[in-house]
């Protein structure tokens, strides 16, 4: 099962449909614009939906955020630490007794925004995390995407330490601007700066066997869709990643 632990806001984004140079669209985050107000990213992207629902953004739970931040207000980083591992540890013993995986995805982006603490945002969280409750039914659903939004973050190097604890993984590349902006991009490796060559080679080493999603991707074509959520684009994804997978079946995994 994959899950967040991300107070009030799912992902953020400031831009759903920013123009690239090769003419597609893709969701944005600019920095400039994340002030301690929210509202006004709030209101862009409800009004921008195009009738869609979006998971993370339900409009009778976002028309409630005054009332949220209010119950937010006392709640630090070290106290959302603590009520993790309370979830975890209530939820562990039925987890073991019925075989579910619980699969926590990372924060996005991966650092505090409008005062809200965020938590699975670098390889030391990572590590906390896995240690809260070390069972094996407590594990990770990888985001390159995520991760990837912090350009210190080598998420090849996170996936060979904890391949083992990694249930799920979702791929996405993003760009990263010098001005601490970032845009999704395609799947290629060379469009963004996650890795994704590199990350695919870790997961293929370490023979993982989990489930993988072509997370996000351009809106092409003139699809459309939900903003991020194109099919024409992840199916683009899905076969470029295994592309670079049977690639490295054929050369027994070297380069």
């Amino acid at each position: 099962i994959c899950y967040n632990f991300m107070p009030v806001f799912d992902w953020t984004r400031t831009d759903l449909f920013h123009p690239l140079p090769d003419g597609s669209t893709a969701l944005f985050y600019e920095k400039s614009k994340i002030h301690n107000d929210p509202k006004q990213m709030v209101d862009y992207i409800l009004s921008n939906l195009n009738g869609m629902t979006f998971p993370g953004w339900e409009p009778e739970r976002i028309n409630q955020l005054d009332r949220l931040f209010e119950a937010y207000k006392p709640v630090t980083k070290e106290k959302l630490w603590e009520n993790l591992k309370y979830f975890l540890e209530a939820i562990m013993p039925t987890c073991e007794e019925c075989g579910i995986k619980m699969a926590i995805h990372q924060d996005d982006p991966p650092w505090d925004i409008f005062g809200l603490p965020r938590l699975l945002v670098d390889e030391p969280a990572i590590d906390k995390f896995l240690k809260l409750v070390d069972s094996p039914y407590s594990g990770l659903t990888l985001c390159t995407g995520s991760l990837g939004a912090n350009r210190e973050n080598n998420i090849a190097d996170i996936i060979r330490k904890h391949v083992d604890r990694i249930y799920f993984t979702h791929i996405r590349n993003v760009k990263h601007y010098e001005n601490g902006d970032f845009s999704e991009v395609s799947h290629k490796d060379c469009d963004g700066d996650v890795g994704v060559i590199d990350i695919i080679k870790a997961y293929h080493d370490a023979g993982f066997k989990g489930y993988v999603r072509p997370d996000h991707g351009r809106h092409i074509w003139g699809e459309k869709c939900r903003p991020g959520y194109g099919l024409y684009d992840r199916a683009l994804g899905i076969m470029y990643l295994w592309g670079a997978w049977d690639m490295l079946e054929k050369l027994g995994g070297q380069q």
